[in-house]
């Protein structure tokens, strides 16, 4: 990859950042097309982030890529923002134009994409997610428009939870705290979505959460990395399926790069740079 002056550079904004395969995605597909581009990442504490968004504009980025935790507080620094960013108040994806920023968020439908390309239609079913965050907004209105019959969100407090069903729609939502699930709630549940940031294993060896009752329904972890996770080990002991959050995490990219390009991403690529098994 040669840069030059008339290399376009896009990126990702987060803490922490160190561990996200983003760029190394991205830079494979510019790679592979011979795009003059490149993808950076940085590290931009909750403190910088007007700061960090006001660099974007004075240094002329193509667009930024958001990751926690600033998906939600993002928002008020940005001109504008897409219909996929605003139904869920979470962006993920920043586009400039000539110093015009515009929100969109690619976590929800890229998060679908994976589901089907597993082979999981979320039309007719029900969803339990953990967490109220950026990601859990994006990922429960994206069920919604694809028809998921019922979600139970579940958060450690209930406000951010309430907002998430008041601003989708509350008539198919159930709402608990992570201390206060009843078995009835989980029964029936086919697809069950941790988004949240705190482990779950607790300091004592157990579990964060009893799902037993959701046994069989397919776990999903928006999490990635090398060691299997919590709880993916959990949905393991339960005997379920499990996905971790490589599809989420390349789909979302594949949405942001045609975003960010006008160009149509080459999927195999990016697929092969994250190390996302594809589906057989």
């Amino acid at each position: 990859m040669q840069i030059d002056g008339q290399t376009k550079v896009v990126g990702l904004i987060g803490d922490p950042i160190t561990h996200s395969l983003s760029p190394a995605m991205h830079n494979a597909a510019y790679q592979a097309l011979a795009l003059n581009y490149l993808y950076l990442p940085f590290h931009v504490p909750a403190a910088n982030l007007a700061a960090a968004i006001s660099a974007v504009r004075s240094l002329g980025f193509s667009g930024i890529n958001v990751t926690v935790p600033h998906k939600e507080a993002v928002i008020p620094e940005l001109d504008f923002l897409d219909r996929s960013a605003k139904r869920c108040g979470a962006v993920n994806t920043i586009v400039n134009n000539s110093g015009t920023l515009t929100g969109y968020n690619t976590d929800g439908e890229g998060f679908i994409d994976s589901l089907q390309e597993y082979g999981f239609e979320p039309n007719g079913k029900k969803a339990v997610v953990l967490g109220a965050g950026g990601s859990a907004r994006a990922i429960a209105a994206a069920l919604q428009e694809h028809g998921i019959s019922q979600i139970v969100l579940i958060n450690r407090t209930m406000g951010k939870a309430q907002q998430i069903a008041e601003a989708l729609g509350a008539q198919n939502f159930r709402i608990f705290t992570l201390s206060a699930v009843p078995a009835d709630a989980l029964a029936g549940a086919q697809l069950v979505i941790n988004a949240l940031a705190v482990p779950f294993r607790r300091d004592d060896g157990g579990w964060l959460l009893d799902l037993s009752a959701a046994a069989g329904a397919l776990f999903y972890d928006l999490r990635y990395g090398k060691m299997l996770s919590d709880f993916l080990v959990y949905a393991d002991e339960l005997k379920s399926p499990g996905l971790d959050g490589l599809g989420m995490l390349l789909h979302q990219g594949v949405r942001a790069f045609r975003l960010f390009t006008g160009v149509e991403p080459p999927v195999e690529i990016m697929r092969k740079a994250t190390g996302t098994v594809p589906v057989a």
